[in-house]
């Protein structure tokens, strides 16, 4: 096959048989088999220049020549051979790959590594990326029925435009090896239906631009093993 490029797109080549090779002759664009077909659908796959193909004839008829398919020959061999036959694949020239093997699973694979494995025995997908995967949609529902790990090697950002509700039937254990900082434009309500315990290995420092207002239903204990100070600009009540 020497030419592919059909300019009125209609999936034709152009071949060269061995007896025209001498005097650099070709047929004219003639239709190539495929799959399927139709009007803005169907099956496309071009061969590219320089591979063997199968030719037939309309009829027997030698001035109606049409491309049945490629074939392997002594110098072009697939790479996906296999003595058990346990590979079926598709691989484009530029290196995309679609594989589907016998040990169950299919894998698709492009050139700059980018891999989605499917594992039939295991019940697993896995997706890899080298570099950057990004999901865009109108909504987004992930349903976990057992366990969910993430790891992130350097930085996590979460932006929510609106609300954001999270409910947790257990205990939720946060962990920061340095420093935790967190900014509220609003108001910041707490409902705490247990005992709240607060324990800091240094000083802590409240400081609050209007009144500061503590309500207990029992008594109020302060202990210290070392002096209590009040300190008022104005004046201190004690009721």
């Amino acid at each position: 096959m020497i030419v592919n490029n059909n300019p009125m797109g209609m999936g034709r080549v152009r071949v060269q048989f061995p007896w025209q090779e001498k005097k650099n002759q070709k047929t004219p664009w003639i239709r190539l088999i495929q799959p399927h077909s139709g009007a803005g659908k169907g099956f496309h796959f071009i061969p590219e220049i320089g591979e063997e193909v199968l030719v037939g004839f309309e009829n027997g008829n030698a001035e109606k020549p049409f491309v049945l398919g490629t074939h392997y020959n002594g110098s072009e061999t697939s790479g996906y051979h296999t003595p058990g036959n346990d590979i079926k694949a598709i691989h484009t020239r530029s290196g995309h790959i679609l594989k589907f093997t016998e040990d169950e699973s299919i894998i698709i694979t492009d050139q700059s590594g980018n891999t989605i494995q499917f594992d039939t025995v295991g019940s697993n997908i896995t997706i890899t990326a080298p570099e950057t995967m990004s999901f865009n949609c109108k909504n987004m529902l992930i349903n976990v029925s057992q366990n969910m790990i993430t790891n992130v090697g350097m930085n996590v950002s979460e932006s929510t435009g609106m609300n954001k509700t999270e409910t947790i039937g257990g205990t939720k254990n946060t962990v920061v090896l340095l420093d935790m900082i967190s900014n509220v434009r609003g108001s910041l309500t707490e409902v705490i239906e247990g005992d709240v315990n607060t324990e800091s290995k240094n000083e802590r420092n409240e400081i609050v631009g209007g009144k500061v207002i503590t309500q207990s239903q029992k008594d109020t204990e302060l202990h210290t093993p070392a002096e209590l100070k009040k300190n008022a600009a104005e004046k201190t009540n004690t009721h």
